[in-house]
């Protein structure tokens, strides 16, 4: 019976100890996946959030009065740092006001440098997100 006993202390221990091993194999790409997944996710999000950022700055050109360059600025950096973990203060936004069979436009542009959380081997680090919205103003 003592032996028995013995015999399946010894092969618990060895199946814990192969499960260890497959885990510390396991566990760089698991960790690879996870931060690249998450650097993906965070490309994502500030991609749709300086999207939002050149429809807001156009949105508010189109239906306020009298607007500067810098209330427009402010209506795109409100918006993209609604966004976690993003300085819109580094975006560049351009504004235009183009005139089309009579009608009258305001176009903005913004541009801004997204940089990954880890610098990946053999892939850029950096992404250039530029983003253009048209509106249509009324007088």
């Amino acid at each position: 019976m003592r032996r028995r006993a013995r015999g399946a202390v010894r092969w618990w221990a060895e199946e814990q100890g192969q499960a260890f091993i497959e885990f510390a194999l396991l566990l760089p790409i698991l960790s690879f996946l996870m931060v690249g997944g998450s650097d993906l996710a965070r490309a994502y999000a500030m991609q749709l959030a300086v999207q939002n950022g050149a429809r807001a700055g156009a949105e508010a050109a189109a239906i306020g009065y009298d607007l500067t360059y810098d209330d427009i600025k402010g209506h795109v950096e409100d918006e993209m740092n609604r966004t976690p973990g993003m300085d819109a203060t580094t975006a560049v936004v351009n504004v235009s006001y183009p005139t089309s069979g009579g009608a009258n436009y305001v176009r903005v542009e913004v541009q801004y440098t997204y940089r990954t959380i880890v610098a990946w081997p053999l892939l850029p680090n950096t992404a250039s997100f530029d983003r253009a919205t048209q509106f249509r103003t009324f007088p």
